[in-house]
């Protein structure tokens, strides 16, 4: 039988924008001696049920995702899910979602016709990720003030607003501040108290914004960073924000630390975002980071910068 090559995309995402380009995506990530596999989602669960179903046959040269940050989600789950006896199979991501901030710090290119071109062209690289709960996530796990905006804000506003929809439902939030009583082991280390925000990140920003994931973030040295915001008063917001946009985190309220297991208790159910889909909600939410388990198709021109193998 021939290799395959699965292309998984979701038409929706950004503005819609892959359907326009899709012609030419496709010429892209035609090779001689596979056949070219074209899934298209049309609900959530269908990106991760159709890569777990050709990932079992066993016969995936590479796989190809489409779509925003939770397209890409459900395709890492799926492709987790299936034991392949210690044979990474390749995943290349073709950001067109409304932020792609995992895209972002990858240096993918913004142009999806020129990210389609790796499948080719790139190089592989071996990516760190992370469970929650016994579910992969890619780049981010959060809670608190405004991590629900991700999720809550229509497709609809997403596709014509972009980031900006972000922004505006993000500052409605600031009206609802809910603070949760917590108990947190990280590592070797504990803290305990009122927490408004948290999230175990790996990734150059959050939400289109640099700097607040921490400086020199890596995306395979076996951590991701963890920042936590205690309950304040509304006086010495400026100041927690005005840290954040600078990755300073000598504020009080700020705990910014690289991690490798987090375990997080609270006394109610809170409810959990992972790259940026609702991720449910829990008491107890146990994180840990799986370094280099995924294989990852970026530019060569990167070679030096991200730690890298030229097998693709």
């Amino acid at each position: 039988m021939r290799d395959k090559i699965l292309f998984v995309y979701n038409p929706n995402a950004g503005k819609k924008k892959l359907q326009g380009k899709l012609s030419d995506i496709v010429n892209e990530l035609v090779e001689d001696e596979c056949d070219l596999v074209l899934s298209p989602t049309k609900k959530h669960g269908d990106a991760q049920e159709t890569v777990r179903t050709y990932m079992k046959e066993g016969m995936c040269k590479r796989i190809i995702c489409s779509g925003g940050d939770g397209t890409l989600h459900e395709v890492v789950n799926g492709m987790l899910s299936v034991n392949t006896l210690g044979k990474q199979i390749p995943l290349l991501y073709i950001p067109c979602g409304s932020t792609n901030d995992f895209g972002n710090s990858l240096r993918l290119p913004k142009d999806m016709v020129e990210g389609a071109k790796l499948s080719k062209e790139g190089m592989h690289f071996p990516c760190d990720m992370a469970l929650f709960n016994g579910e992969y996530f890619v780049y981010t796990a959060a809670f608190g003030l405004f991590t629900e905006v991700s999720y809550a804000t229509p497709q609809g506003m997403k596709n014509v607003f972009g980031h900006m929809a972000y922004v505006l439902a993000g500052a409605a939030s600031l009206t609802n501040i809910h603070k949760y009583n917590m108990k947190i082991s990280y590592d070797e280390h504990y803290t305990e108290g009122r927490f408004v925000y948290g999230m175990v990140v790996s990734s150059e920003s959050i939400g289109g914004f640099k700097g607040i994931t921490g400086k020199d973030v890596s995306l395979n040295d076996g951590y991701y960073e963890m920042l936590l915001v205690r309950d304040f008063k509304a006086y010495e917001l400026p100041d927690i924000i005005n840290c954040l946009m600078k990755g300073d985190f000598s504020n009080p309220n700020l705990l910014h630390t690289r991690v490798k297991r987090v375990r997080i208790e609270s006394e109610e159910e809170v409810p959990y975002t992972l790259d940026g889909e609702f991720g449910g909600s829990c008491k107890l939410a146990e994180i840990s980071v799986k370094h280099k388990c995924m294989d990852l198709i970026i530019p060569k021109s990167l070679l030096g910068i991200w730690e890298a193998s030229d097998r693709a």
